[in-house]
């Protein structure tokens, strides 16, 4: 088998600049501004590892129904579970000849810890973001990169994934469909620019 020819790593606060031009560059990206990226990748602790994986952040309401949230500069060790009252972001990046090719950024809910629905309680974490450059897609980027999310939200305890995507994005439902996302709801024209509905989707970790 080929090896990749890609590199996937944690992002790092130096990435900042190359994600934002990305993301800038990618109309159907989620468009942030450059405080929520900067506040998942700089460190406060000056003792700590400089690859914060896990950062708690403050909710907000959500377009999709569950819970998503903004940053604040409080940053955690990525190398053990976080309090399972708090949110957690992680953002990884794919390089290729020495540039970035693509990033993601996946979110780790608080524990709903529903006394009345034991059955219930467990950390859910969100897809939020994947983007791969143009000139680099189909070569197992965007794939490789929801991957990492996945298997991040495994590490700190979460029970399932789940993400939204426009209904007109076939090449990514198709890709979230091999990973075995399913299909949860739909959102008849949520998006705007253009109007199109909203799929929700959700993996369940084993």
């Amino acid at each position: 088998m080929t090896p990749p020819q890609f590199h996937l790593r944690p992002a790092v606060a130096s990435d900042l600049d190359a994600i934002l031009a990305l993301e800038r560059a990618t109309d159907l990206a989620p468009h942030w501004p450059p405080a929520a990226y900067a506040g998942i990748l700089e460190p406060t602790d000056l003792g700590a590892p400089s690859i914060a994986l896990g950062a708690p952040f403050i909710p907000r309401p959500l377009r999709n129904g569950w819970e998503t949230s903004s940053p604040t500069p409080l940053q955690t060790n990525s190398d053990a579970l976080q309090p399972v009252n708090a949110t957690q972001r992680c953002l990884f990046v794919a390089e290729k000849n020495g540039q970035l090719a693509g990033f993601a950024v996946g979110l780790l809910h608080p524990a709903t810890n529903d006394p009345a629905n034991p059955a219930s309680s467990g950390r859910v974490a969100e897809l939020e973001s994947v983007v791969v450059s143009a000139n680099t897609r189909r070569a197992g980027i965007g794939r490789a990169l929801c991957r990492a999310v996945l298997d991040w939200s495994r590490s700190q305890g979460a029970t399932e994934v789940v993400l939204e995507v426009r209904a007109n994005s076939t090449a990514a439902i198709a890709l979230y469909s091999a990973l075995g996302f399913t299909h949860a709801a739909r959102r008849p024209r949520y998006y705007r620019s253009p109007e199109d509905d909203a799929l929700l989707l959700r993996f369940v970790l084993q």
